[in-house]
């Protein structure tokens, strides 16, 4: 697993080209708002690991629910899209005790998923 040091979703949402992402947070339920935040601080993790990684969207539970206990999330089963491929990723994501920030993060990219799969487990086509 990678284990970066710093943070990154929270300066990622107070740049001011986020404040509609920061106005839909603000509507979502504590879960989905922690899940969503975990997603992102996933796609800002990774682009930072590698640069040639582009991601613009993560599904948490491509072939595995998530877990949420408490502030913590685990998605073993997860996935992101960059470059018009999807990727198999994994990783666990520690929320502040009021669940509105990362505080701790850790992820493993995995392989390409397969073109023929997307469509079994959820992830959009791109268009």
């Amino acid at each position: 697993m990678i284990r970066p040091t710093e943070m990154l979703s929270a300066k990622t949402l107070a740049d001011p080209r986020s404040r509609q992402a920061r106005a839909d947070l603000a509507t979502f339920a504590s879960d989905e708002r922690m899940v969503q935040l975990c997603n992102l601080e996933a796609m800002d993790q990774i682009r930072r690991w590698r640069a040639d990684f582009q991601p613009e969207q993560v599904v948490p539970y491509a072939t595995a629910e998530e877990k949420i206990t408490g502030t913590t999330i685990a998605a073993n089963g997860a996935a992101f899209r960059s470059r018009r491929n999807w990727y198999g990723l994994k990783f666990r994501c520690q929320l502040a005790h009021d669940g509105e920030s990362v505080v701790g993060f850790g992820f493993l990219v995995g392989d390409p998923v397969a073109r023929e799969k997307w469509d079994e487990l959820g992830l959009p086509a791109v268009h």
